[in-house]
Formats: structure tokens, C-alpha cells, sequence
């Protein structure tokens, strides 16, 4: 029996092993080959969703987290939940924190990314951050904390990308409803930028309708400061300016996990795996042989946009798209592995821009979809339709529905 093995549940993974599995059991190839998918996680989280978590004291954690077993029942994956300690590429085995280390013969790397703190003294020790669901339940835990507990609550957000902004516009429409019910309560919300504007690198009239936007909420926006140190209940700028906070939220930049920058292949400076157009990642030196065929996908790896010459952006769309590349390409090989065709008809990841949405407060989103930009109910209507049109990818029409609506 030979394994593909699938770290990561989150967008590209799930979607490779759901993939690889229907395909595997078309070619009535299950007796030969075993689709596993590794996650720490019992639950896929639906990631653009984590901001109502940790923004909305109703909201329970569920709204964004589904089971993974009853999204794979009916198709032949062997689910590990596990954590991934170590990948012995050379060799071809994934050690696991709890179990017996899996043999590989295609290896997926789908393992996401993590907060990346950029060496600022003090930052990680004093910020929350917002990438699991646990970590969502800690912001909102520390928010209902400060405004049961002070009369003047300053709440700041470090990073004016898309989940900094949707942090903070929904926080400030918590925080007035906050103060209408507790008259002696004052709570500022704020965003610490250090690029020239908020959600840099994006079309221009997204800039301007977002700031206008967060600016009508009364959301404050620092841009062009840099945070050089956090210490408790106090961030420093350059040019040392103190900024006060009671609660501190840092969305400020993500970064390959640990693990993945020490394999050998190929990778960039700030330590991503490169893949390839096939999504094939590649051994560090000529000489260096990897036992298992490894493709990586998703927040994980650097892909070079061929006509930009740069990376392309973390997104979900992009990640699924890679993922339905790599389910084709390992299924090619499989089949010439089979004797079932003579040359493999490998498949190429073509970047390209996809439609996105910045939630904005309560029913208001922007949307940016090919040259048209939409914004106010219209966008948040777009951010609804893509969350259902998503589960419906993932889930049977009925179960699709029901968790939309949960």
C-alpha cells in the first residue's frame, strides 16, 4: 500500500484530499494506495470568519468550524489528528507528536502559516493574535474582560491589512453598543499601520472607500508608524511616540511554520519552500534526494508570479486552485506508476486575480471583483454568497445551507 499524505485540513489540503480520493476511487485504485490527511485540528476552520468570533460576544466558535469527519465520510481518507513534529524528507516519514511516524510516497504540505512577530521586542509576549479559533475566543474573552472591569478602554490593532481592518470596524460597532449600555464607559478603537496606508497593495479605490469607511465608524488610523518595541499596556513608535492600550491585537504579517523552513528544498529568503508551476517543490542541492514526491500549496509555500516576478498573495482562492492542480498532478503520475497511460499530462498553476471582499462593520464589505468595485450591503451580501458557495464545495446542499445559516 503506498500513502499520499496531506498535512494541513485548511483550504488547499482538504481540498487536495478530497481530490485525490474521488479520483483514486474512480481508477479503483483504494486496494494500492491510502489518500491521509494530517491535522491537529478535529475541525476545518472557515478562516474569514474568525474576525465575528472575536468581535461579537453572541457569537459562539462554531460559526466558523466544521467537523471534518462527516465532510469526509463518504470518500476513502484516513484522518490522523495529530500534530506534525518533524518531516524527514530524505527518508519519507512525518513524525507525529502522538503517534507511530507515517510513511509517505506523495507528501502535500498544506500546513498554513503562522504569526510572524518580525523580532519586535515584547510583541508576542504582550499582543493577542487572531489566526485560530481559540486565539479568537481570547480576544473576545479580553474585550468583554476590559469593558466589565474599566470605565476608559483603549483597543488597539496592529496591522491595517484585511483582518486588522475587519478587526477593528467590527469592534467599534461592538464597543457603541458597549457604551450604550453602560453610559460610564468610553472605548477607542485604533489600527497601527507602518506602510503609507491601509491594506497596502491593493486597488486604490478599495483604499479610499475602506478609510473612508473605518473613519465614519471612528475607528482611528495610524499609518507610516513603525512599532519598534511592546511592553504591558504600552506600544512604542519610531521616533518614540507611546501608544496605550488595554487591549492589543497583532495582525501584522505571517510566516512559514518553523518546521517547513528547516526542510531541505529550495526556498526563498524569508525561509518559504519555492515551488514550482506544478507545485512540485524542490530539492536544496542537485545531490539531495527526496524520497517522497512533495508538493506544497497555500500559506505554506512561495509561489513567483511568472509575469510580476512576485509572490502571489496568501489567499484562500489561490490555494484551493493549487491544491485542484496538485490532486491532478500526483493522479498523472499515479497513472503511469499504473501502466494505465505512457506519459504523464502534468498540469501548470496559472496565477490570477481573484475577486475579494474586506468586511467593514456590521452589514458593510467592499468587493473587488475583476475591474468592478462594490461596497456598503451589496459587498457584504458578495461575502455571504462566497462563504455559501464555498461550503457548498465542501458539504452536502442541505448540511451547506444549514451551516451558512448557523
Amino acid at each position: 500500500m503506498k500513502h499520499i499524505v496531506i498535512l494541513g485540513a485548511g483550504f488547499g489540503g482538504l481540498r487536495a484530499a478530497m481530490d485525490i480520493a474521488k479520483k483514486l476511487r474512480g481508477l479503483n485504485l483504494l486496494d494500492k494506495y491510502e489518500v491521509v490527511l494530517i491535522d491537529r485540528s478535529d475541525c476545518h476552520l472557515y478562516t474569514p470568519l474568525l474576525y465575528k468570533v472575536a468581535t461579537s460576544p453572541s457569537m459562539h466558535e462554531n460559526v466558523c468550524t466544521y467537523d471534518i469527519s462527516p465532510l469526509i465520510k463518504e470518500l476513502p481518507i484516513r484522518f490522523v489528528q495529530d500534530e506534525v513534529t518533524n518531516i524527514d524528507l530524505p527518508n519519507g516519514d512525518v513524525h507525529l507528536k502522538g503517534g507511530a511516524p507515517i510513511k509517505t510516497d506523495f507528501l502535500v504540505v498544506a500546513l498554513g502559516s503562522e504569526t510572524n512577530y518580525f523580532g519586535i521586542p515584547g510583541l508576542k509576549e504582550n499582543s493577542l493574535q487572531l489566526k485560530t479559533v481559540e486565539s479568537a475566543m481570547e480576544v473576545q474573552n479580553a474585550i468583554r474582560a476590559a469593558f466589565a472591569q474599566g470605565s476608559e478602554v483603549k483597543i488597539v490593532a496592529g496591522g491595517a491589512g484585511a483582518n486588522g481592518i475587519e478587526l477593528a470596524a467590527e469592534l467599534r460597532l461592538w464597543a457603541n453598543r458597549a457604551e450604550r449600555e453602560n453610559k460610564n464607559l468610553k472605548v477607542s478603537v485604533s489600527i497601527i499601520e507602518a506602510m503609507p496606508t491601509v491594506l497596502p497593495g491593493l486597488d486604490v479605490r478599495v483604499v479610499r472607500t475602506v478609510a473612508t469607511r473605518l473613519q465614519r465608524l471612528g475607528v482611528a488610523v495610524m499609518t507610516g508608524a513603525k512599532i519598534v518595541s511592546v511592553a504591558p499596556r504600552e506600544i512604542s513608535l519610531d521616533g518614540n511616540t507611546k501608544i496605550s492600550f488595554d487591549v492589543f491585537i497583532w495582525t501584522g504579517g505571517i510566516k512559514t511554520p518553523e518546521m517547513i523552513s528547516v526542510l531541505p528544498i529550495k526556498k526563498e529568503p524569508r525561509g518559504k519552500p519555492i515551488t514550482e508551476a506544478h507545485m512540485a517543490c524542490l530539492a536544496a542541492t542537485p545531490d539531495l534526494k527526496l524520497h517522497p514526491m512533495i508538493y506544497g500549496l497555500g500559506d505554506s509555500v512561495c509561489f513567483m508570479n511568472p509575469i510580476t516576478n512576485r509572490p502571489i498573495p496568501a489567499v484562500a482562492p489561490a490555494a484551493i486552485a493549487q491544491a485542484n492542480v496538485v490532486a491532478h498532478n500526483i493522479i498523472e503520475e499515479i497513472k503511469v506508476l499504473e501502466s494505465r497511460v505512457k506519459s504523464q499530462e502534468s498540469r501548470m498553476y496559472i496565477p490570477r486575480e481573484y475577486p475579494y471582499v474586506i468586511p467593514a462593520g456590521g452589514r458593510y464589505a467592499i468587493a473587488k471583483i475583476g475591474p468592478l468595485v462594490i461596497s456598503g450591503f451589496l459587498g457584504w451580501l458578495f461575502e455571504k454568497l462566497v462563504a455559501l458557495n464555498y461550503l457548498l464545495s465542501i458539504m452536502p446542499f442541505f448540511r451547506a445551507v444549514g451551516a451558512w445559516l448557523k
